[in-house]
């Protein structure tokens, strides 16, 4: 919200104790005798520390209740743990130093605790500067920068003792409704403000990780009852075979409660054994989500550390499973008689029909789980193939990208323009590049960060409701034939289109049917914020900003020469290769000006690639839990076949005495194997029905009940029950029929 807004919701609030406003911005550090750098830097209102109950390492912090927007005589700046020690070197006289922030001079007044990184979501901030510091961070900044702060503030509060979250947003609602007919432009009814609880996926980058949790904790949950329906079976069969222990034991005068006693402490010792071993694994895995999360092109702040509240509930469960399935067992044991438990390896010759009957259901519902996840994973991994393989309409190979901001380096427009101009002529004529161009934003590179403009288009009458406001970015000459953009119709921007010159734009395709159906956009009008421009081009359409999206979008486009912006992307393209043209880039741009910073120096793929990364990471997580459920259903089912194959030991040796060939023993195994992969597709087929409609909002290109990725999950589970049978059916085949029945 805008500051004035804050302000209002701040001191007319009952339902809170104190609010502050927060946003993020980049700023070029610059210490004498080294390379200027960008960091990420919090603009945060004076009372933002004190709201969060921080104590500072070193130093102070903001006065809180200072005026934002006249605070303080001279800029202040809180610097992060990690930018103290690596920047000063964990100088304790830097505190009262003057440092150059975007070459002005902001003194440090403090050090922020060593964990602190910022709340801005999953961004990690380097350093925080007060909102008033704002008319400083640039050279042509107004008097009151907070009254242009076009990016808009994000407001928490902490609300007071006893008020509940509905009571708050009722609030909340009802002073958005007073702003709202403060405004005009006719705002009224149209503005409204929402109280989220801090533990909503919402801030930063946490809104885009968090939308993926519910598929991944789904696939958490079905794994866990698939290791818990292992441990049962597997237990049962440990405390089957040990009946006639338990009753030599009792025969020998152990009391029911001491072999209780001792079967509980080996099941209480697994259970541990195994929730320790979990917890070490998963400690090494969680480092290892780094390298899963996108490029975001900032520093990341996740807390990827354990959790004591997670750890003591994963640990609980194990060991309540554990004990639960050590118990029934035990029970069974005591309530066999001896005589029964003795005899029963002697009169047996077949097992129980009815024990493996439920054996066969119990293991049909794990294939079940298993298929569940398998078709939830092959259809996020055909989403993302489908996103890797759509045509984006322009050309990421071979091209090397970098940003430069020249405001924070205190350029003014004129200055800026000349610098720019001058920088293209360097890297036009530098041996190793093919071609240079300037871009205010890369095709797929942000997510418009507030790079609209409302317009209007002589002759044509808005519809009821319709904004006419429109995505607007500005490019340097040659842009669309260096990006691989398709032309339709006219020409390029060239070096001519000059402040002097005729204002121009270029359009794209679905703009130019929206607004000139009869197909003669070329020559006309459009005014963005009230200036002209003759539109002497359109271009095809291209994957703006999101691969997956195919919604058709109107895009404008003006020119670098005449419409200036501060901040803009380089995009080279190289004689040879992007080695080669890195550091002539850097070169160029020293020759200029050695203090700029040149950040985000990366291909243009890898500046894409983050687009791609948000439909690949659910997909490969997915695949880890796949696998990992496929292994934990070939286990229960070998565990089960196996001891399925020693208690009808006799019953096999039997057959093949009285002429059964071993062939058929082999078929009979693995007859009973594929029931079992029958009950496990029809249970996991019926529950896939349900468990898809999750992914509806995750899948392109594919649809819920995608018969590829159904029948590839039901050929993976039947090699998966073949496998898992193959050797206790080779087990019972080899079964010696003269050994067997002389055995007890």
């Amino acid at each position: 919200m805008h500051y004035d807004n804050y302000q209002f919701l701040r001191e007319s609030g009952r339902s809170w104790k104190d609010a502050i406003a927060f946003a993020m911005t980049q700023v070029n550090l610059t210490e004498p005798g080294a390379q200027a750098r960008a960091i990420t830097a919090g603009l945060v209102s004076s009372n933002y520390f004190q709201f969060l109950g921080l104590t500072p390492q070193r130093g102070g912090f903001f006065q809180p209740k200072s005026n934002d927007r006249a605070y303080g005589a001279n800029d202040e700046i809180v610097l992060s743990d990690a930018l103290w020690r690596d920047q000063f070197n964990a100088d304790h006289a830097i505190v009262g130093r003057a440092i150059s922030i975007n070459r002005h001079a902001f003194t440090v007044v403090g050090i922020a605790p060593k964990e602190f990184a910022g709340i801005f979501g999953g961004v990690a901030e380097a350093a925080w500067i007060p909102l008033s510091g704002l008319r400083d961070l640039s050279a042509d900044s107004p008097p009151d920068p907070l009254v242009q702060f076009h990016y808009g503030l994000q407001v928490a509060v902490r609300l007071r003792p006893g008020v509940s979250d509905a009571s708050a947003a009722a609030e909340v609602h009802a002073l958005a409704h007073a702003i709202a007919l403060q405004q005009s432009g006719g705002n009224q009814g149209r503005w409204d403000l929402n109280l989220r609880d801090a533990a909503h996926f919402e801030r930063g980058l946490f809104n885009m990780i968090g939308s993926q949790l519910p598929v991944l904790l789904g696939a958490s949950v079905l794994l866990m009852v698939l290791v818990c329906i292992n441990i049962a079976s597997l237990l049962g069969q440990h405390s089957a075979r040990r009946r006639r222990e338990v009753a030599i034991r009792s025969a020998l005068g152990a009391t029911p409660a001491r072999i209780a006693a001792q079967l509980l402490a080996e099941a209480g010792l697994l259970a541990l054994a195994g929730a320790l071993a979990g917890w070490a694994a998963s400690t090494g895995m969680a480092r290892g989500l780094y390298i899963l999360l996108p490029n975001f092109g900032v520093p990341l702040a996740f807390n990827l550390h354990s959790d004591l509240r997670i750890l003591l509930f994963v640990t609980a469960v194990a060991v309540t499973v554990t004990l639960a399935c050590g118990i029934y067992p035990v029970r069974q044991s005591l309530r066999i008689s001896q005589n029964e438990a003795l005899h029963e390896g002697g009169a047996a010759v077949a097992g129980s029909s009815h024990k493996r009957r439920g054996r066969r259901i119990l293991l049909g519902l794990q294939l079940g789980i298993c298929f569940v996840v398998l078709v939830r994973c092959g259809l996020l991994t055909r989403t993302a193939l489908n996103i890797v393989h759509r045509a984006t309409g322009f050309d990421r190979a071979n091209c090397l990208t970098a940003e430069l901001d020249l405001a924070r380096s205190g350029y003014t427009a004129e200055r800026g323009l000349a610098f720019q101009m001058a920088l293209l002529d360097r890297l036009r004529s530098a041996p190793g590049v093919a071609s240079a161009t300037f871009t205010s934003h890369p095709p797929m590179g942000d997510d418009n960060s507030g790079n609209t403009q409302d317009i209007a288009v002589p002759g044509y009458v808005p519809a009821k409701g319709e904004e006419m406001s429109i995505i607007t970015d500005y490019e340097g000459p040659d842009f669309f034939h260096i990006l691989g953009i398709a032309m339709r119709q006219g020409r390029e921007f060239t070096t001519g289109d000059s402040a002097s010159s005729t204002p121009v734009a270029i359009i794209n395709e679905p703009m130019a049917h929206h607004y000139w159906p009869k197909g003669d956009a070329v020559g006309r009008t459009v005014l963005g914020n009230g200036r002209p421009s003759r539109i002497v081009a359109i271009v095809g359409d291209f994957a703006y900003s999101d691969p997956a999206n195919t919604d058709p979008e109107s895009l404008l486009f003006l020119p670098l020469t005449q419409r200036y912006s501060s901040s803009f992307f380089v995009a080279l393209r190289p004689r040879s290769s992007l080695a080669d043209i890195t550091a002539q880039l850097r070169q160029a741009v020293a020759g200029l000006d050695s203090s700029l910073p040149l950040e985000n120096v990366r291909t243009l793929e890898a500046l894409t690639a983050e687009r791609y990364q948000m439909s690949r990471i659910p997909a490969e997580l997915l695949g880890v839990y796949a696998i990992s459920s496929v292994l934990v259903a070939m286990l229960g089912l070998y565990a089960v076949m196996a001891y399925s194959v020693i208690e009808r030991h006799r019953e096999f040796a039997l057959r093949i005495a009285l002429g059964s060939t071993r062939a058929a023993i082999f078929r009979l195994v693995l007859s009973g194997s594929a029931w079992t992969a029958v009950v496990g597709l029809v249970t996991g087929g019926l529950c896939s029905i349900a468990a898809v409609r999750l992914l509806r909002s995750m899948l392109f290109g594919v649809a819920p009940f995608d018969p590829a990725s159904y029948c590839a999950a039901a050929a993976l589970l039947l090699l998966t029950v073949f496998l898992s049978g193959l050797s206790p059916a080779r087990h019972a085949a080899s079964v010696e029929p003269m050994q067997a029945l002389r055995t007890e």
